[in-house]
């Protein structure tokens, strides 16, 4: 009995002498289980992360998406109503019997941001130069050397100006002294220039080689001209600029002949503007002198209509343009629309 019990003790204590040793074969699969474990937890924290990241970016493009497509669609909506309003305008405008800087031109404060308006700007083109009336006759140099002369542009610069502007339309492939045909143009990259045929729009006058001085001089020529008057400049319809730059007035005299024309309600083109029968008749109201006088005698006419109507639409700060141009007052024909 003493030999069996000695046995069993002895059994006990390697039993718990094995179970506490860290190397034993009970403890092993517990150590690597834990180490994977581990290993597995360590590698799992960065892809959460990553993948985090990549929705926090992913979100981010799609608010900004969102966000561009709401933006774009408010612009589109203020530019679809500011074109409504300037229609507005203008279909007021073409109505003859409206007078310029009559009320109903006007609609809210076109110069605030915040809200609707249009204002609409009438003015007759026939106070300005058409260029290819004035390139047709015998004297259009000396037209366009007393316009340059007084933009002070260079006698040298005037010299090409005035051919390049003749070349442009005139119909034959000859090369005037200081113009510039075909080749001239083809050396400059500009293919099948100039047309041989008039001016279409007095914007193309800046195509024209040898004019580029002329636009030094006078950043705001665009103003003098426009294709769309038939004949000579219309004396009750020309501006002070016109006045001064063609005729040679002082801006004095130029004011006061526009004020006395216009009448007692101070609006060219209404009832009430000043009767003359003659342009001899005008010349001794407006004080010229015989240089002047010969000048309004060669280059103007007494009156014309080419209605310009600028309706400009604003809704909330996003503008349009409409400019039309008509010029039969009983027709209404309309001869030139653009928008901007």
């Amino acid at each position: 009995m003493k030999n069996l019990k000695l046995i069993f003790q002895q059994t006990l204590f390697c039993n718990k002498k094995s179970k506490s040793h860290p190397f034993s074969q009970h403890s092993l699969p517990v150590t690597r289980h834990s180490l994977h474990q581990r290993l597995r937890d360590g590698f799992a924290l960065p892809i959460v992360l990553w993948t985090i990241a990549l929705l926090t970016v992913l979100v981010m493009m799609a608010l900004g998406a969102v966000n561009r497509w709401v933006d774009e669609a408010a612009t589109a909506e203020k530019t679809f109503r500011a074109r409504q309003l300037a229609l507005s305008g203008l279909a007021i405008a073409m109505n003859q019997t409206v007078p310029p800087n009559d009320p109903i031109l006007t609609k809210g404060d076109p110069k605030s941001d915040q809200g609707e308006s249009y204002t609409v700007e009438i003015t007759n083109d026939a106070g300005l130069i058409n260029p290819n009336v004035f390139l047709k006759g015998a004297e259009h140099t000396f037209f366009f050397q007393a316009l340059f002369n007084s933009w002070n542009v260079a006698e040298a610069d005037q010299e090409n100006a005035i051919d390049g502007l003749y070349d442009w339309q005139s119909p034959t492939d000859l090369r005037s002294a200081h113009g510039a045909k075909r080749g001239e143009y083809e050396a400059i990259g500009l293919e099948g220039y100039p047309p041989n045929t008039p001016f279409l729009d007095a914007r193309e006058m800046a195509m024209v080689i040898g004019f580029a001085p002329v636009m030094k001089a006078k950043p705001n020529w665009r103003k003098y001209f426009s294709t769309y008057n038939p004949g000579k400049i219309s004396l009750r319809a020309a501006p002070p600029e016109i006045l001064e730059d063609v005729l040679g007035m002082t801006p004095e005299q130029a004011e006061a002949w526009i004020k006395l024309s216009a009448g007692p309600d101070g609006i060219i083109g209404t009832d009430d503007d000043l009767q003359f029968s003659s342009l001899d008749e005008a010349a001794k109201l407006m004080g010229l002198n015989s240089e002047q006088q010969l000048k309004l005698n060669r280059w103007f006419t007494i009156d014309g209509h080419v209605r310009r109507i600028d309706s400009m639409g604003n809704c909330n700060g996003t503008i349009h343009h409409i400019i039309v141009i008509m010029r039969d007052v009983r027709s209404n024909t309309i001869l030139s629309w653009q928008e901007e």
